[in-house]
């Protein structure tokens, strides 16, 4: 691995996110890589967090004054202002985070040594799974041939379900706690390394699609239309601090903030 690559660390964020600010920015000084730097790109509609993120050492900060008034898509936004960014200042790898996932301290030497363009590590979110949340893996492999014929024999997915490709399931617990690289279907995009080959030509949008769908499966998939293969490496693990970001809803159903 060559210490020599010029890596930028970047998160988008809002005001929504000063609950783990601190937490995340700690993390991201302690890294233990020798040639990184720290860009943060606040899509607050209010100028307060972002004139107190200018006062953190260490840290470059960007105000992005989008006219999006949808989150998904200040987020979209932001995440697109970072790459132009790393192209702009020359950088060899982006490190996409989330400001809600802590990383350990070598991700940085470890995912570079994955030698790939697209690879991140990986975290657990709550999903809801047989009617019941549950912490699982962010992370989705591929449904193969084989499974898709034996799902479809007792399920009706519809028109939108033609192959096992337009199907994806969770790594199960054994794959996450392997240690081993993983080529996935998406991966968990909060902790993401990109090489200059992709953010030179893939930018983040919204699927044109009825389902709900979010700007990390738009970027996975135009990625893989680019011709790049996406991949998680599990021996990674990052700590999700979600318990400040999701609220509850009258039915008491958790609400992830940009689906508001």
């Amino acid at each position: 691995m060559d210490n020599n690559l010029k890596v930028l660390v970047a998160s988008p964020l809002f005001d929504g996110m000063k609950y783990c600010i601190k937490e995340f920015l700690n993390s991201m000084r302690a890294l233990s890589y020798d040639n990184y730097s720290i860009l943060l790109v606040d899509n607050s509609r209010q100028e307060d967090f972002f004139n107190e993120l200018k006062k953190e050492t260490g840290v470059k900060v960007i105000k992005d004054d989008t006219n999006e008034t949808v989150s998904k898509r200040r987020l979209i936004s932001s995440r697109n202002k970072i790459l132009q960014y790393a192209i702009n200042e020359n950088f060899d790898y982006v490190l996409m985070m989330d400001t809600d996932v802590i990383p350990p301290k070598n991700i940085i030497s470890e995912l570079l040594n994955c030698k790939k363009d697209i690879v991140t590590g990986l975290y657990f979110n709550n999903f809801q799974s047989s009617g019941k949340i549950k912490l699982l893996p962010v992370a989705w492999a591929f449904i193969t041939p084989r499974e898709f014929e034996e799902i479809t024999r007792d399920l009706n997915f519809g028109p939108l379900v033609k192959s096992n490709l337009d199907l994806r399931r969770h790594l199960t617990s054994k794959e996450a706690e392997s240690g081993e690289l993983f080529k996935v279907k998406y991966g968990s995009a909060g902790c993401m390394l990109l090489s200059k080959k992709v953010f030179e030509k893939v930018r983040y949008g919204l699927l044109d699609v009825t389902v709900s769908t979010s700007d990390d499966i738009y970027f996975f998939e135009k990625a893989r239309e680019a011709g790049f293969e996406i991949y998680c490496y599990t021996k990674i693990k990052c700590e999700h601090l979600i318990e400040g970001k999701y609220k509850k809803d009258s039915d008491g159903n958790l609400i992830h903030p940009l689906f508001k």
